[in-house]
């Protein structure tokens, strides 16, 4: 048996093992079975049962999703190291849209992610007519430029002002998470090297240094797989 195959017939047992039997095998379940071979992650059966309405519906509109992009876009432009679309961050919006809108998150997706559209459209049409997504870059920055900070205290903007905090925030938030963004950061995390010992300023500063012999037998990169030997003195000898 594939290895593929054994992982979705340990799957099948814990929803039931009459779904062991291809007949029994439902379209809903056969998407799950493939999204969590796509990513790879152990899930509840009733989790799944969420993931399988989270993947397969839809929140937002097309032309919501293309308002996304463009806003998004605005707020983080593209670079040599990444951009938006790279980044995934209109699947973000949509993904945490259709996941919060709950009772228990206070319809999240509606009343903050789709209400911050309709008063970025509502602010673009007194000002030029328009809906966001027709509107020019520079027409867009103006409006974000207006709400884009705490400390104007039009009463009419106030709104506008805390819907676009959170928009900024899942923008940067979707990026910088990405593999793209932690590229754009440059971040390294626990990435294996050579260490060649403590830098020749730092030893500097401290005025110390390292015994020739012990740098040969401690620091010699091309023994560095090999295993250490003392004798029973403890002497190393290697």
């Amino acid at each position: 048996m594939k290895r593929r195959d054994s992982i979705k017939t340990m799957f099948l047992g814990s929803i039931g093992a009459s779904l062991t039997l291809n007949s029994c095998i439902t379209t809903e379940d056969k998407v799950m079975l493939d999204q969590v071979w796509k990513y790879n992650y152990g899930r509840t059966y009733e989790e799944l049962k969420w993931d399988y309405k989270v993947l397969t519906s839809k929140f937002f509109s097309d032309s919501e999703l293309k308002t996304i992009e463009k806003i998004a876009n605005i707020i983080l432009p593209p670079n040599e190291k990444g951009n938006i679309k790279d980044a995934g961050v209109v699947e973000l919006f949509e993904i945490i849209a259709k996941d919060f809108s709950t009772p228990a998150h206070d319809e999240y997706g509606e009343k903050v992610l789709r209400r911050g559209l309709n008063v970025f459209d509502k602010i673009c049409n007194e000002r030029f007519g328009v809906n966001l997504i027709d509107c020019s870059d520079d027409q867009i920055k103006s409006v974000f430029d207006s709400i884009a900070f705490n400390d104007n205290k039009d009463e009419g903007l106030q709104e506008a002002i805390r819907l676009f905090a959170v928009y900024r925030g899942m923008v940067l938030t979707g990026y910088f998470t990405s593999e793209v963004g932690i590229n754009d950061l440059g971040y390294k995390g626990n990435t294996p090297n050579v260490w060649d010992g403590v830098p020749d300023d730092v030893l500097k500063d401290y005025s110390v240094s390292y015994d020739e012999e012990w740098i040969s037998r401690c620091v010699d990169q091309s023994k560095r797989n090999d295993l250490a030997e003392w004798d029973d003195d403890g002497n190393l000898l290697t």
